[in-house]
């Protein structure tokens, strides 16, 4: 399986403080790839996302839908913060009317008529796209942008079909990445095939991390006429989630080693996507140390001290904050005795467990920037309704300059 290809190089532009370099595979099939500031060929060599459907991956205006997974806004801030090494980012497009047939093993199917408009898709062509992954785009990029060879610092995800590709990745060559990215797969798809494949994986590796996801209304979102159909349309999709990361578990994918989650009301597109890749970035390539935590407190933050002029997460915990009553956690924010950059932020799961709450639950997360000249931050917290300010004092953090 030896592949010698050359990509022809069609642009490089600046794009979210690093820059972007479009390349021709084949025809008007791009690969896209992103690298970091500062990063050159006589650095060392870079771990590597790798992602499907490159299309939609950066830009939102070559994205399906007109809206991107704004993948490098996403890894430039937390390569900011702090919280995920400096990394690249490679997206390759999808094959247009062959989407499916890379992506699945079989035919997608009509799904019992809920999805006629991929009655006549093609499909099987699943383990070949994989060799010509790893054996011809891979070497290459590595050679042409000084990434890692090493298995332990690459990862590679996807969505819909392309999560489909991308746990059949996991399974047939669980070697080659250290970590997968699995958002909602299209387990609708192949009548059945890729759940049978998941079960008749017991006793073969895994790699070491997955992050896998699902909206709770991946169907009826997109098609609100949808009906009582949709909704078992929905229901299908989540309980297939849940069936996935059980049988994950039970072949040794422990909660160590597996984040999965189903995001009520999410629905199928990259808005969605776009949303929760900071959690799932953090789960296969970083997580904080204990130093970092506030022991005891109800926030913290990384990198601790924040720093002027740079980009910071805040970490809260969830049962130290007002109870949403219909609402979602949030934070209102200001700088400099709240005369800069007030905002209210939503908090969204972070993906990391806070051994400080109760139950299994997780720490809450905002992406916030503190501006040139900020000194402080004042912070409360609220559900929309109730707040928690400290007993009126605020929550306060210093910010370090420099």
């Amino acid at each position: 399986w030896g592949m010698s290809i050359d990509l022809e190089q069609v642009s490089v532009e600046d794009h979210c403080g690093g820059q972007l370099f479009t390349l021709r595979w084949e025809g008007e099939r791009m690969v896209r790839a992103w690298m970091p500031p500062g990063h050159d060929l006589s650095a060392g060599p870079l771990p590597c996302l790798w992602m499907q459907d490159g299309q939609n991956v950066f830009r939102d205006e070559v994205a399906f839908g007109g809206i991107s997974w704004g993948a490098a806004g996403s890894v430039m801030h937390l390569i900011q913060a702090g919280c995920i090494p400096s990394m690249a980012v490679i997206a390759v497009d999808h094959a247009g009317v062959n989407r499916s047939f890379d992506y699945l093993p079989v035919p997608p199917g009509d799904w019992g008529g809920m999805r006629q408009d991929m009655a006549a898709a093609r499909g099987g062509n699943i383990e070949v796209y994989c060799e010509l992954l790893l054996r011809g785009l891979l070497p290459w990029a590595e050679k042409r942008f000084n990434l890692s060879p090493e298995p332990k610092k690459r990862a590679l995800g996807g969505s819909s079909f392309g999560g489909i590709a991308t746990l059949y990745m996991a399974m047939l060559h669980p070697e080659a990445f250290r970590c997968v990215m699995i958002e909602s797969p299209s387990f609708w798809a192949c009548d059945g095939r890729t759940m049978q494949d998941v079960r008749g994986h017991a006793g073969k590796p895994w790699p070491e991390r997955v992050y896998l996801a699902m909206g709770g209304s991946e169907y009826t979102a997109t098609r609100p006429t949808a009906g009582a159909a949709g909704a078992k349309c929905d229901t299908f999709l989540t309980q297939a989630c849940e069936e996935c990361a059980a049988l994950l578990a039970a072949q040794g994918v422990g909660p160590e080693r597996l984040d999965w989650h189903v995001e009520p009301g999410a629905a199928h597109n990259e808005r969605d996507w776009r949303r929760r890749l900071p959690r799932a970035l953090r789960w296969l390539f970083g997580a904080p140390s204990a130093a970092e935590k506030s022991a005891g407190g109800a926030f913290w933050s990384r990198p601790s001290p924040v720093r002027a002029g740079c980009a910071f997460e805040l970490y809260a915990d969830p049962s130290k904050l007002p109870q949403p009553r219909g609402g979602q956690p949030q934070v209102h924010l200001g700088f400099n005795g709240w005369s800069r950059d007030v905002q209210t932020l939503l908090l969204q799961p972070a993906g990391l467990p806070c051994q400080e709450a109760a139950g299994d639950k997780a720490w809450l997360v905002a992406m916030v920037v503190a501006p040139s000249g900020a000194r402080d931050l004042q912070l409360a917290f609220t559900n929309g309704t109730d707040w928690d300010n400290n007993g009126g004092k605020n929550y306060e953090l210093s910010i370090a300059q420099g």
